[in-house]
């Protein structure tokens, strides 16, 4: 009696581990996802500051120019 109280203890703590297992894996998964596109976005923005700056800079350029001229 006592082993089959052990197995059946076991067996339902075993079950909740993978229940455990199967959440932490989808959880990790959109972690995941949510990192990449953090990354992308990361990216993006630093291209876009460096577009920004490189066009800043060339009207300022154009207008030292026309102003010299």
């Amino acid at each position: 009696m006592d082993d089959q109280v052990l197995d059946e203890r076991h067996a339902a703590i075993m079950s909740g581990l993978i229940s455990i297992q199967g959440r932490l894996d989808a959880i990790n998964g959109r972690v995941r996802t949510s990192e990449q596109q953090i990354a992308v976005l990361s990216d993006r923005s630093g291209r876009s500051n460096a577009i920004a700056i490189s066009a800043l800079s060339a009207v300022a350029a154009a207008a030292i120019y026309w102003v010299m001229r």
